[in-house]
């Protein structure tokens, strides 16, 4: 990579955009592991013939994005998927009183099937792909309060058998990081109220026709691929869906 294509038509300098793709690219190939290291800005900027100023703004896309994690004294590293990053940006599940908490999670049912037409569209699929169908149970303050569903493509997530995903270390995106090389950097949702229906209900400790909270959730990787598509059903008595910009203490 040369100096010579810095500027568009408008004029904007483009050749940050050419430093992140190539970070980006570094990241999903596994060079740079969730929780490595990145070089210094000095060496980027030497390999990539470019200004540190130029590293410096790609740098800071990527840290805006939540791929890059600044740590002071110490460096810019990868961002783990961790609990404290899914709590930030994913989980928005909070008591009524503003008290938020990981969820205690049990696996429900695991299983490999054929993607609907409303799936297949949803994970960019072909046809009637094979997918993982997963259902979580989710608990907060001792009592289950959230009925996840979870659809993957089984292209994506070679290997993954119900051991593997009950057995995982850490959250659900921890272990498509950590073991598949998928990041997950972002998601689309929709949210709306309906009527629980019978198997929610029933595990929700609920009764069929109560009002929930339906969340879907489509998960995307690098280029807004779609990786994962998630319903959640939110038994909303005593907790609320809440959106915030800052990070919980």
């Amino acid at each position: 990579m040369t100096s010579s294509s810095l500027a568009g038509r408008s004029g904007i300098p483009l050749l940050y955009r050419e430093v992140k793709k190539q970070l980006i690219a570094d990241i999903q190939s596994g060079a740079v592991a969730p929780g490595g290291a990145l070089s210094n800005e000095s060496d980027l900027a030497k390999r990539f013939d470019v200004s540190i100023g130029t590293v410096r703004r790609a740098v800071d896309e990527l840290v805006a994005d939540n791929i890059l994690v600044r740590q002071q004294g110490r460096g810019t590293f990868v961002g783990r998927l961790d609990r404290a990053r899914f709590m930030f940006q994913f989980f928005k599940i909070a008591a009524r009183d503003g008290t938020r908490e990981f969820p205690q999670v049990r696996l429900h049912s695991f299983a490999r099937s054929r993607a609907t037409p409303a799936e297949a569209r949803a994970l960019a699929l072909q046809g009637a792909a094979p997918v993982f169908r997963i259902e979580n149970i989710l608990a907060l303050q001792g009592r289950p309060v959230i009925h996840d569903h979870i659809v993957i493509a089984a292209a994506l997530f070679p290997g993954l058998g119900k051991r593997m995903f009950e057995q995982r270390a850490g959250t659900v995106y921890e272990l498509y990081q950590s073991a598949f090389g998928l990041t997950i950097v972002g998601a689309d949702e929709r949210v709306r109220a309906q009527a629980a229906g019978e198997s929610s209900a029933r595990l929700l400790g609920l009764s069929p026709g109560d009002s929930v909270l339906r969340i879907e959730r489509l998960a995307l990787t690098f280029d807004n691929k779609p990786a994962e598509f998630r319903v959640s059903i939110v038994d909303t008595r005593e907790f609320d869906y809440v959106s915030s910009a800052q990070p919980t203490a």
